[in-house]
């Protein structure tokens, strides 16, 4: 194991956060896409109230995590960023631990509840795996964290689906904090901190909301934003109702959603990369536009297909045209707010993508009131509406190829 582990410390605590970030998010997906299936286990028998129930469950925890991130971001300027993520990785061990042995969906919205107050894992991995990178390599450090995310989601519903086939959801849950309890152990034996510089600056990572909002395009670019991931993250808490309704057998509805959902999820990260590097060459708005104009082609039919493979064709095309517009996103951010304020905007970028995703579920749910597969309908309308307000409405920068090559990886 030593001989793998790279003797400069910043290759080291990149290869170790990405690892962590991976084995996290891994467990994470081992049980995100089943919480319907739990509620169920828990009592709730209506399928409205599960549904419901299931896009609470998953949007609570980013959204909570969403508005604490800046909080948790100055605690760790000011204690160390290992320590917070060592606090973090703690309370996601026993969280998830707790959650297998809850009795009831109250017990374990307290729990999910809890995950985002007291975690944040992503936003502190991607600071510690480019804190003591050289500046050249820090696209590299990014981009090996944002792979990470995405190929967890990739492996961790089909690994789960195939766990809470075998042992159970609520063993699964056991699982998951298995996962967390092994990157906190890789993050203690081979993190090593750079030393804190001392107090104050120029306050520019503390700029606040209506300072950023100002800025020309920004406004615009955080609504994108959030719009986009809204559509990414607004499947979960439907699909295996929605695939139970095709006539998938209840015994194999937690395998055949992670099946859904990695293949999916391998299809986006293709996208992400693909795009990421045409935004070199091509205008990143055109390729914005044309992502999100195919994504509604193929999001708006997944609600009126008659079987699981033509839902889940859809989805991997889906995944396809939609699955880099995130990045596209960022590489736009990235050409109009100038080098000075980009540290901060992005991470105001970050934080509306990530409302974005945790509204969604939540939405979802409420939909199905009306009807199952509503939020398919939602997701085209949003894609349609968003491509029209690009053509007409596009900052100037983002008509142009993004200049560095780091851009469009690191989104």
């Amino acid at each position: 194991m030593t001989a793998a582990v790279p003797a400069e410390a910043w290759r080291r605590n990149q290869l170790v956060m990405t690892a962590v970030v991976f084995v996290v998010f891994t467990g994470f997906a081992f049980v995100l896409p089943f919480l319907p299936l739990y509620v169920r286990e828990l009592g709730v028998r209506d399928e409205e109230e599960v549904a419901q129930w299931a896009g609470v469950l998953i949007g609570v925890a980013p959204l909570l995590a969403g508005l604490l991130a800046p909080v948790w971001g100055r605690l760790a300027d000011r204690y160390g960023q290992k320590r917070m993520a060592v606090r973090a990785l703690l309370s996601y061990v026993v969280l998830m631990a707790l959650s297998a042995f809850v009795t009831g969906v109250g017990q374990l919205f307290v729990l999910r509840a809890g995950i985002g107050l007291f975690g944040g894992i992503g936003p502190l991995g991607l600071a510690m795996a480019t804190s003591r990178a050289p500046r050249e390599h820090t696209g590299r450090a990014v981009g090996s964290i944002q792979s990470a995310q995405i190929l967890s989601a990739a492996v961790g519903p089909l690994a789960g689906g195939l766990l809470a086939d075998l042992i159970g959801i609520r063993w699964t849950f056991l699982v998951a904090a298995l996962a967390c309890a092994v990157s906190l152990g890789l993050l203690l034996a081979f993190y090593e901190e750079a030393p804190r510089p001392e107090a104050a600056g120029d306050g520019t990572a503390h700029a606040p909301l209506s300072a950023m909002l100002r800025l020309p395009h920004v406004a615009g670019l955080l609504v994108v934003l959030f719009l986009v991931n809204f559509v990414g993250r607004s499947f979960t808490p439907i699909l295996p109702l929605h695939l139970q309704e095709l006539g998938v057998a209840p015994a194999r509805l937690a395998f055949f959603t992670g099946v859904l959902i990695s293949c999916y999820s391998v299809a986006a990260a293709i996208s992400a990369a693909l795009l990421g590097r045409a935004s070199r060459r091509w205008a990143p708005r055109v390729l914005l536009m044309a992502s999100l104009l195919a994504g509604a082609v193929f999001v708006g039919p997944m609600a009126t297909v008659r079987s699981f493979e033509a839902v889940l064709g859809l989805a991997i095309l889906l995944g396809l045209a939609s699955g880099g517009a995130l990045t596209l996103c960022y590489t736009i951010g990235g050409l109009v707010v100038d080098g000075a304020q980009r540290t901060t905007a992005f991470g105001f970028f970050s934080m509306a993508a990530l409302f974005g995703g945790a509204i969604s579920p939540s939405v979802a749910g409420l939909l199905v009131r009306w009807d199952l597969k509503a939020i398919y309908g939602v997701d085209a309308v949003i894609f349609v509406l968003l491509a029209a307000a690009l053509a007409f409405a596009a900052p100037a920068a983002a008509s142009r190829p993004a200049p560095a090559p780091s851009q469009g990886g690191s989104a």
